[in-house]
């Protein structure tokens, strides 16, 4: 066990600087694929006895500039499955990564500017309808997905009540109109980024069944948010597994080296006085003074240190720095590593998605450049 902390510090170091390399090399990343804009957003919600929420979204788009094969729409969570759809989508699936959920959905063709057209789907959404037994009523907060870098001429909620609406002690904002138990809101002229949040609150919840409440118990985490913790948590079990295996490896083959010198010092003495004395100079220079049993605590190797262990490890990297014979006054090469390397700009916007995406581009580092282009690391680059 004598070399087993400068070992694992070593090891640590060299698996932290791989886990940042893979997390920050460059990727390609999405661009869309043309401009758009949506003169039409209508959204219908119908509360479900079982807790969930049938959300049947119906949008009109418009092709600005570009080529739109593809486009995304956002939802409250990853937990939904598609009912139906129809209109130009052709195949509607979920979609949800990097902080995104929604579906992805493939058009019917390749849509070109000055062209318009429809997609309606359907989805039943969990943890959307939050039971507040403290309170005894339910509510539901929901922002339809929004785009970044499109207007949106007309948003429509409308929400299908299962209650009377008398027994809502919050509907925020006012709504528009409360026809016929649905309650509407309508918003115009939303700009790119623009959102719209709707919340309701209600003290009757008859409509629901006794098994609703457990299932539909606040926001809740998503199984893909345990499923990212399991991995993280088998991940480091490993990385601990494989640093234990490779100490206890490596303190084996340690121990058979000090052995097989201690034996050779104690059979050549001219073996044994060269060691000593090359340890005690290795003591002189690092101004290591003994502890009161005589011992020599080297704080650089992080453990105590004696003439055998001082030949089988110091000595062997301490002449692994030296250059060879000949070299001259170059001791080595000079390497440069692309780190930094995480500029990308994103091609879904936070809430709603994006629109084609069809093509990727790579974001290229200048550093990556240079290094492939063999060029002089150490150089800084033309203005």
């Amino acid at each position: 066990m004598r070399i087993s902390a400068s070992m694992l510090r070593r090891l640590s170091a060299g698996i932290l600087a791989l886990v940042l390399l893979v997390l920050v090399a460059p990727v390609p990343v999405l661009a869309d694929t043309g401009t758009y804009g949506m003169s039409s957003y209508i959204v219908l919600l119908e509360p479900q006895s079982t807790g969930q929420v049938r959300i049947t979204i119906e949008q009109r788009w418009k092709v600005l500039s570009g080529d739109i094969p593809w486009i995304t729409v956002g939802l409250p969570n990853s937990s939904f499955s598609v009912e139906s759809f129809g209109g130009a989508a052709s195949k509607v699936m979920a979609d949800s990564s990097s902080g995104f959920s929604g579906v992805r959905i493939d058009l019917d063709k390749d849509y070109k500017p000055g062209q318009t057209f429809d997609i309606k789907f359907t989805v039943l959404q969990g943890n959307l309808l939050e039971r507040l037994t403290a309170d005894q009523k339910w509510r539901i907060d929901y922002t339809p997905g929004w785009y970044d870098r499109a207007t949106i001429d007309h948003l429509q909620i409308n929400l299908v009540s299962p209650v009377d609406y008398q027994a809502y002690t919050s509907v925020r904002p006012v709504p528009a109109s409360t026809n016929n138990n649905v309650i509407t809101w309508d918003q115009s002229n939303l700009g790119p980024g623009g959102r719209f949040n709707v919340v309701v609150e209600c003290t009757d919840g008859s409509f629901l069944s006794a098994s609703a409440a457990s299932a539909s118990q606040g926001n809740g985490l998503g199984a893909g948010f345990f499923i990212a913790v399991a991995v993280v948590l088998l991940f480091g079990f490993l990385i601990f597994w494989a640093i234990r295996r490779n100490r206890q490896a490596r303190d084996a083959e340690m121990s058979k080296r000090v052995a097989v010198i201690e034996a050779e010092m104690a059979e050549d003495k001219k073996k044994k006085d060269d060691i000593e004395a090359g340890f005690g100079k290795y003591v002189e220079k690092k101004q290591l003074q003994p502890d009161t049993q005589g011992r020599y605590y080297d704080r650089s190797y992080g453990n105590y240190i004696t003439p055998a262990i001082w030949a089988a490890t110091i000595s062997n990297q301490y002449n692994r720095q030296q250059p060879p014979p000949g070299s001259g006054s170059r001791a080595g090469c000079v390497s440069c590593a692309c780190v930094s390397c995480a500029c990308a700009c994103a091609c879904a916007c936070a809430g709603g998605g994006a629109a084609g995406c069809s093509r990727k581009s790579l974001h290229e580092c200048q550093t990556c450049s240079f290094v492939k282009g063999k060029a002089d690391p150490l150089k800084p680059p033309d203005v």
